[in-house]
Formats: structure tokens, sequence, C-alpha cells
């Protein structure tokens, strides 16, 4: 894979994307720490593909939402959305993106106003980027609500009538109001009962089917990456430390910390025999990472050279990029 030159058929491509934020006391001061929160990733989605980016709290997955977003703006490099600089966009060009690149979030009891009312919550997005009148925009609304599995008269419901799993489709319904062609699911499901969580990946997968749409998953729960993404990016502080098509990195896992986070999770069937990987230690600060290898000080393969000289990528299989001196 080359990221560098990207594919043809790639919607996003995220090339060298830093976000580093001071630290520190002072006001005034010089020299203030940086908190490196994202620190030089690449990667790429195709148009009606789903890419999932997993890795511990604190490893930067949100901080890339935000960025690609624009709710934060990039330290340094860039990312390119239907070929173009997303960096770059004028007035004009910025109102289309952000029109075309639509985000569900984690908590939908939170992400949603109380004190408005279902209809209003997904049809503003419309009132604020279209010249569809009040009728048209009731009209759209009610046949969100039914694309998402809810009835057109919950539009006059308030949020706490819901369920969060219903909610959480209201957070769909929004999501689809511009007719997006990217949207950034940020723990889409982590915070609903997990009897309610296949119901909804399976709505955000027919979804997809129905329009074609392209989703950025950020996760944690490695069943929920394994059911829903073609391809997996493994973070860790700020960095993608191996990349592949999902089948490929669950059933051939290369970096020690994707092995370790592969033996953490929960396996689908009780007689599956793996080999168990405790990692020692906590999660280095962002604000001062290890020298070398930023895993080394927790990894149980470490050698020598991984204290002082950070690993480069390479390709031990076609379609499958590690970050490790392992290879």
């Amino acid at each position: 894979m080359s990221t560098q030159n990207g594919s043809n058929s790639a919607l996003l491509r995220v090339q060298n994307l830093k976000k580093h934020f001071p630290v520190g006391s002072g006001f005034l001061s010089r020299n203030k720490a940086m908190l490196k929160a994202v620190d030089g990733i690449n990667f790429e989605i195709e148009t009606g593909k789903t890419y999932g980016l997993v890795g511990e709290s604190g490893c930067g997955k949100s901080t890339t939402a935000k960025l690609i977003l624009h709710l934060e703006e990039p330290t340094e490099g860039t990312f390119f959305f239907e070929g173009q600089d997303a960096t770059e966009f004028n007035r004009e060009g910025m109102r289309n993106y952000k029109a075309s690149v639509q985000a569900v979030f984690q908590d939908p009891w939170a992400s949603l106003n109380p004190r408005m009312r279902v209809g209003g919550i997904i049809g503003e997005p419309l009132e604020v980027n279209s010249t569809m009148t009040k009728g048209a925009i009731k009209s759209r609304v009610g046949d969100l609500l039914e694309e998402v599995g809810l009835q057109q008269y919950q539009a006059n419901l308030f949020p706490h009538e819901f369920s969060g799993g219903q909610r959480q489709r209201i957070g769909v319904a929004r999501a689809l109001a511009l007719n997006p062609k990217l949207i950034i699911l940020d723990e889409p499901v982590s915070a609903l009962d997990v009897s309610i969580r296949a119901q909804i990946m399976n709505l955000l997968e027919d979804l997809q089917d129905e329009h074609n749409l392209t989703y950025l998953l950020i996760a944690h729960h490695l069943a929920t990456v394994r059911y829903m993404c073609d391809k997996v990016g493994v973070m860790y502080l700020g960095r993608i430390v191996e990349e592949a098509e999902t089948e490929e990195l669950y059933d051939n896992p290369l970096h020690p910390y994707t092995r370790a986070l592969m033996s953490a999770a929960l396996p689908s069937h009780p007689d599956i025999d793996r080999e168990e990987i405790i990692l020692t230690g906590e999660v280095p600060s962002p604000v001062n990472p290890p020298e070398g290898c930023h895993f080394h000080p927790r990894c149980p393969s470490r050698f020598e050279p991984c204290e002082d000289n950070a690993p480069v990528e390479s390709h031990p299989v076609p379609d499958h990029r590690v970050v490790c001196h392992l290879y």
C-alpha cells in the first residue's frame, strides 16, 4: 500500500497528520511542552468502505476524528477529500465539505439537545444548509426517521422519551440529513446495551449499502471493529503501528501491541485457545514519549534497537504494514 501516493478510489487520504497541544505552566513560557496527541499518521479510506481505528484510550483516535471534522486544526500534515486538500478549502469549499462529512458520537444521551424536539434536531442541518421549505424539511425528517427504524410521529417527541438505542438512531438520522459521503462513527455502540449493539451495527451496514456511505469507525471494542470494518489501523501513542485488511489483521497480527490487544479481548468461543499476553506498566505520557519505539518499555519482544531507534514501516506480507524492528 502506498499511502503517500494514494489510490484513485480513496475518498479520504490522511498524510503525515499531526496534532500537538501546548501544555505546562506559565502563560508566556516560550518552551512549553507539547502533548503529541496525533504524531504523523497516514491512512486512506476507499469510497463505500469502513476503516477502523483501534487502540487504548488516549492513543489519539478521537483527536484524529476531530481533525477530520475540522473541530481541530492540524499542527502539521494534511488530508485529502475527493483528491482535494481539505485544509485549504475556501469558505464555500468548507461549507460543502462539512455537509459531506458528518459524525455519530458515542453518547446518545449527551449528543442530543434535550430542549429540542426530535424533528428539530434532525431538521436543523437542513434549515442551516439548504433552501428547503418547512414543509419539505418536515417530510424529509419523517423519511429519515423511518429509514433508521423509527416512526414519523416520533418527530414531535423529546429525546428523554426514547431509549438509548432509539437515541442513537436519531443521531444516525441527523447525520444522514445532508446526504453525506463520509460519516465518522466515534464509538457509536459502546454506550449501548449489548443486546442493542448488533441492531445499530446492522442498521449502519444497511445504510452504507443503500447510500454507498464511507465510514471511519473509532472504537476500542475489537468485536465491533471486526464485524464492521474492511481495513483496520492500530494506534499507539499518536501513531499507527499496524494496518491491514480486517481478517488479515485478526488472523495474523504482527505488532506486539496488536497481539496484546487481541489477547485481552474475549474470544468468540470459549474453546478457542489463545496466547495470553500481559503488558507491564502504564501507557507513557504523550507529553514525554519514550525514545526509539514508543512501545518498547511495555513490549515483551523488545531488543537492542528498540530503545534508541524509531522503527520504520515495513510490509512483511502484501497490503499489511507494520512499524516494528522485528520486521
